[in-house]
C-alpha cells in the first residue's frame, strides 16, 4: 500500500523547511519502518521507489515545482529508472535520503537519489528520468522552469555514466518484443 500517512507528513515538514533552488540538493531523513520490510527482513525494493517519490515530492515543494504545477497543469512523470541495491536496509534502520537534479536535456530531468545508512555507506541509488507533461504532451524542462519558476535553467554537465545510461535506454526496442 501506498504510505499515504508518511506522504502527507512529508509535505507538511517540507512546506516548513527553507526553499532551494533546482541546482540544490534536497536531504530528508527517514525510518525503515516493519511495514516497509519484505519477507526477507529488508526494505522491500518497490518501497525503495515509493520513498523516492517522496524525496522528489520534496525537493519539487521546497523548490517552488510542486505548486506551480497545479497552477499550470504541469506534471511530473517517471519515465524510466535504474536503480542499485548495495546494502540491506532492515527495521528502525535510520537513512538520509539526497534528492538532486543530476542532468537536464530537451527532453527529461534526471533525478538522483541515494539513501545513505547511519555511517554514510550509500544503500540505494537511483537514477530517475523524470518527464514534464502539459496537455498530454512532453514539455522541455526549460520551457517548464521558465513557466513555473521564472528562471532559466543553467545548462549542466551530463555525468558519463549518465549519458551511457541514456544512450542504452536509446537503443532498448519500444514497445517491447514479446515472445508468445
Amino acid at each position: 500500500m501506498y504510505p499515504y500517512i508518511r506522504t502527507a507528513k512529508s509535505f507538511f515538514f517540507n512546506s516548513l523547511r527553507p526553499k532551494i533552488s533546482l541546482t540544490d540538493t534536497h536531504i530528508s531523513y527517514l525510518i525503515c519502518w516493519p511495514w516497509d520490510i519484505d519477507m526477507w527482513g529488508e526494505l522491500n525494493n518497490g518501497r525503495v521507489l515509493s520513498l523516492f517519490d517522496l524525496g522528489r515530492h520534496g525537493f519539487s515543494l521546497r523548490a517552488g515545482l510542486f505548486s506551480g504545477y497545479f497552477k499550470y497543469k504541469l506534471y511530473m512523470n517517471v519515465a524510466g529508472v535504474s536503480i542499485r541495491y548495495r546494502h540491506r536496509i532492515i527495521s528502525f534502520r535510520r537513512l538520509e535520503m539526497r534528492t538532486r537534479i543530476i542532468f537536464y536535456d530537451e527532453r527529461f530531468l534526471y533525478f538522483e537519489q541515494v539513501l545513505l545508512l547511519k555511517d554514510g555507506r550509500c544503500a540505494v541509488q537511483g537514477l530517475m528520468r523524470i518527464a514534464v507533461v502539459e496537455n498530454r504532451k512532453l514539455v522541455c524542462p526549460e520551457y517548464a522552469a521558465k513557466k513555473v519558476l521564472d528562471v532559466k535553467l543553467e545548462p549542466m554537465i551530463c555525468p558519463d555514466w549518465v549519458k551511457k545510461w541514456i544512450k542504452a535506454e536509446e537503443q532498448r526496442p519500444w514497445p517491447p518484443e514479446l515472445s508468445k
